[in-house]
């Protein structure tokens, strides 16, 4: 598959799953993936990961996230992917927590970049679809340790890399250098580069395709309560291709936006119960950002238990 020219959203623990993705695909966003899924969860205990692994066909391309550190294990997960139905498969070499670098996994990989690229290799000869690597730019005591990890991945067939330009230590805080990927663009030109890091509003895309030279942008945390920072973006980009300058687009209206996420709610209430609406506080908490009285909502979210509290809810506020 294609991924020069996409708005991608990223894996995002705990929040991408399949309602949530679903949702940015029908407002702009071109590429999905999964939550980040244990290759070795996946292969022994196969039913309590099913539910990171559920999508439905309206979210193509859609793909799952791995993350591991056994190439033989990673090979495995990487074709039980593939018997899954998904378009591709993502591997995690960027996530911080560590329970998951303890392991050798995720941002742990960027200390052993030869490593990094037997996994991808094993990965890329037992999927038979594309593999793709989410990266940060080192461990922390490593400088730029993300451009040998690029280069082996990369050898190793990856068809395209993500970076996020923080290291491990700086978890999110701080700045990412987005030189960072500038320079990994300019290492790799032919190869596919995705950027991923600070971009909070739609300027922001555009701002570091320019700037980096980049082939497609990745969203994370700016789209949590803005599903619509996607269609944003398309708004944006159509005005600047008219001779125009992007500037900022409109949100929803607020009846679009009620109706979205009563939406939201609802289809968490049906595929989880109450545990849907639970789930639904940290959304609800997102989707009330920057609009007056949100503090005291967030107050009585704790409240919101039932649907019938949810729908109450949504609509007195929103």
């Amino acid at each position: 598959m294609e991924f020069r020219g996409k708005l991608i959203l990223a894996p995002l623990a705990g929040i991408t799953d399949r309602t949530f993705r679903l949702l940015c695909r029908e407002n702009g966003a071109d590429v999905t993936v999964t939550e980040m899924v244990s290759a070795r969860g996946l292969l022994m205990q196969p039913a309590r990961t099913a539910r990171y692994l559920e999508y439905g066909e309206g979210e193509r391309p859609v793909g799952a996230q791995l993350f591991g550190a056994i190439p033989e294990e990673m090979a495995e997960a990487a074709a039980e992917i593939r018997r899954l139905g998904f378009d591709f498969v993502d591997i995690n070499m960027g996530c911080p927590v560590r329970k998951v670098t303890a392991g050798g996994a995720g941002a742990a990989l960027l200390s052993h970049p030869p490593l990094a690229g037997k996994i991808v290799k094993a990965a890329v000869d037992a999927a038979g679809i594309p593999v793709t690597v989410k990266i940060r730019s080192g461990f922390g005591t490593e400088p730029d340790s993300y451009l040998p990890v690029a280069s082996e991945v990369f050898g190793a067939g990856a068809a395209a890399v993500t970076l996020h330009p923080r290291t491990r230590g700086q978890m999110f805080s701080g700045t990412a250098d987005w030189g960072q990927i500038e320079r990994l663009k300019r290492e790799f030109p032919d190869r596919v580069v995705i950027g991923n890091g600070d971009v909070r509003q739609p300027e922001d895309s555009w701002r570091m395709v320019s700037e980096t030279g980049c082939d497609a942008v990745m969203i994370g945390r700016a789209a949590l309560g803005n599903p619509w920072i996607f269609s944003a973006i398309r708004r944006g980009v159509a005005v600047a291709a008219g001779g125009g300058a992007p500037g900022t687009p409109d949100g929803p209206s607020p009846e679009a936006r009620r109706t979205l996420i009563l939406r939201h709610g609802e289809e968490m209430h049906r595929r989880h119960g109450e545990g849907g609406i639970r789930e639904m506080r940290k959304h609800l908490a997102w989707y009330s950002r920057g609009i007056p009285g949100a503090s005291a909502f967030r107050g009585h979210l704790v409240t919101v238990r039932t649907c019938d509290d949810f729908r109450s809810a949504v609509e007195r506020f929103f």
